[in-house]
């Protein structure tokens, strides 16, 4: 199996999230004070977001943030 892109993989899993928690992009970003179009960029996998960024999509997700290291096979 190919290893996926860890930034591909971080958006498609915040977007994710975002849907499950039932939120736009525009909702996400009047609750995290976070531009819509940043939102968009992570989403896309244009952008590194850090880590603190991360925890505040979380939180406005009602979510845990889970960040792990894992062996290559």
């Amino acid at each position: 199996m190919e290893s996926v892109d860890p930034s591909l993989a971080l958006a498609s899993s915040l977007a994710r999230a975002r849907e499950y928690a039932m939120l736009t992009q525009k909702q996400l970003s009047e609750k995290t004070g976070i531009y819509q179009s940043d939102i968009s960029k992570l989403e896309r996998g244009s952008a590194n977001p850090s880590i603190s960024t991360l925890k505040r999509l979380a939180d406005a997700m009602d979510m845990t943030l889970k960040i792990e290291f894992v062996p290559k096979k």
